[in-house]
């Protein structure tokens, strides 16, 4: 858990900074899959950059990450 808290630091402004250049559409299996890729995309950079790999399996709790951005469906 501290790896991951850690990591989520680290990767704070590469997410935030691509997470708030994308037009979120208007379907959640859309949202999902665009908030994913751009997820990896942002950890893929984060890694060349700084050396830290993501220690998680996968990605976190990613529509928490994306409701951070633009408002939940209804």
């Amino acid at each position: 858990m501290i790896a991951e808290a850690r990591y989520d630091e680290i990767m704070e402004p590469y997410v935030d900074s691509a997470f708030r250049k994308i037009d979120w559409p208007d379907s959640f299996t859309g949202r999902i899959l665009l908030g994913v890729k751009t997820y990896r995309d942002c950890a893929t950079q984060c890694e060349q950059e700084t050396g830290y790999a993501n220690p998680r399996d996968g990605t976190p709790d990613i529509l928490k990450l994306i409701h951070q951005y633009v408002a939940p469906l209804t």
